[in-house]
C-alpha cells in the first residue's frame, strides 16, 4: 500500500506541471518587420468579442496578452486561463501581506492591487492597450 501511494505521488508531481502547461498557450514571434500586423489582428479580435458584448455581461475565462519588444524585436502572445490568473494573484498578494518591502512599495500607488483579484469580474473585452511608438502592449479577456 506504501509503494502505491509514493508511486501515486510521483505520477502527480510529474502530471501537475504539464497540466499547466497544458494551460498556457505562448507564440513567440522573432524577427517581426511590422508589428501593426499583429497588433491590427488582436484589435479585430477585440473588436468582435466587444461587438457581440457590447455591455461586456457574463464573466471572462481566458486572458490575452500581446507585447512586441523593439530591443529584442519581437513578440509574445499568451493565453492564460483566469482561473490560472487568479490562482497566481491569490499566492503572489499571500505572500506579499508578509513582505515589508512589499507593503513599502504598495504604499507608493493609488492603485488597490487586490481589486485585480477576480479579473472575471470585468467581463470580456479590452483592460489595458499600451503603445509608445517603439513597444506595444495589449491585455484583453475573452
Amino acid at each position: 500500500m506504501h509503494k502505491i501511494l509514493k508511486t501515486g505521488k510521483i505520477a502527480a508531481l510529474l502530471v501537475f506541471p504539464l497540466f499547466f502547461l497544458g494551460c498556457l498557450r505562448v507564440q513567440i514571434i522573432r524577427h517581426v518587420g511590422n508589428p501593426d500586423e499583429y497588433f491590427d489582428k488582436a484589435y479585430r479580435q477585440i473588436e468582435r468579442i466587444e461587438r457581440d458584448n457590447p455591455r461586456r455581461m457574463g464573466r471572462a475565462h481566458e486572458l490575452s496578452v500581446c507585447v512586441y519588444d523593439h530591443e529584442e524585436d519581437q513578440i509574445v502572445k499568451l493565453t492564460v486561463p483566469l482561473w490560472l490568473v487568479n490562482f497566481a494573484l491569490n499566492v503572489g498578494l499571500e505572500a506579499a501581506e508578509h513582505d515589508r518591502e512589499f507593503r513599502k512599495w504598495d504604499g507608493r500607488f493609488d492603485f488597490d492591487w487586490r481589486a485585480l483579484k477576480d479579473l472575471g469580474q470585468f467581463g470580456p473585452g479590452l483592460l489595458v492597450a499600451v503603445d509608445d511608438d517603439r513597444d506595444k502592449v495589449l491585455v484583453w479577456l475573452r
